[in-house]
């Protein structure tokens, strides 16, 4: 099934536009790591743009993913649609918790239910028409860092596969995906891949490897330190 997130993008996959730092290989990866390097990129002079179109300053290379409306897709919401967008292209069950751990499941929403606040928790009532992009935007609204630790990642130790995401849990916190690694006899390397506040375009946060970072036990971008007790991996 190809959805409307992948359906006209023509820029070069991320293993073309940023090859391994001199003498590392890209380590292996499980379906959805692949399913990452495959992501395509823009040109490398498009700037990183807000939601409504204002510049960010970012050393970035912006990825071919669309921002929904609203100041809305944040860091964790671009991991969750990246996760959410994989699953439901191979037909699996997509499903992300509220921050009150309240499940809020894609099948529920498709069969014409809305979630709603009640008590501090989220119940459900039949609601009006809406699709996949609408579903989203509602996750987002009721996730987050907090939610995506507490409830669909898990801790990992060691070192990261492509896939995995950093994730500190806050008000604000911060997340990332790691959309590629590589290794060498020099360390591990990693490619990162941030959404930030406010809501903006999808980008590689650009290291100084060609691109990457050397992961030292997490990453220590410049407006986020990112240590290896923020590893994580999705549960689902």
């Amino acid at each position: 099934m190809m959805l409307f997130l992948f359906a006209a993008l023509a820029g070069p996959p991320i293993t073309e536009a940023f090859p391994p730092p001199k003498g590392a290989q890209r380590v292996p990866a499980d379906d959805f790591g692949a399913w990452l390097r495959k992501r395509t990129v823009a040109p490398a002079d498009q700037p990183v743009k807000t939601y409504d179109a204002r510049v960010v300053g970012h050393r970035a290379r912006v990825i071919e993913l669309p921002v929904v409306h609203g100041d809305l897709q944040q860091c964790a919401d671009s991991l969750i649609r990246l996760r959410a967008e994989w699953r439901h292209e191979r037909g699996e069950p997509v499903v992300f918790h509220a921050t009150s751990g309240d499940p809020l499941p894609w099948k529920r929403w498709e069969a014409g239910e809305r979630p709603y606040e009640s008590g501090g928790r989220i119940a459900w009532k039949p609601g009006t028409s809406g699709g996949w992009e609408r579903y989203l935007a509602t996750v987002f609204i009721w996730a987050g860092t907090r939610s995506l630790a507490a409830y669909d990642t898990e801790a990992v130790s060691g070192d990261p596969k492509p896939g995995d995401v950093l994730v500190d849990p806050g008000s604000p916190g911060h997340a990332v995906v790691l959309l590629d690694v590589a290794r060498s006899d020099a360390g591990v390397f990693v490619l990162v891949g941030e959404g930030y506040m406010p809501a903006q375009d999808f980008h590689v946060e650009l290291g100084p490897n060609g691109g990457w970072w050397r992961w030292e036990d997490g990453v220590d971008l410049p407006h986020w330190s990112l240590p290896g007790s923020a590893h994580r991996r999705f549960i689902r």
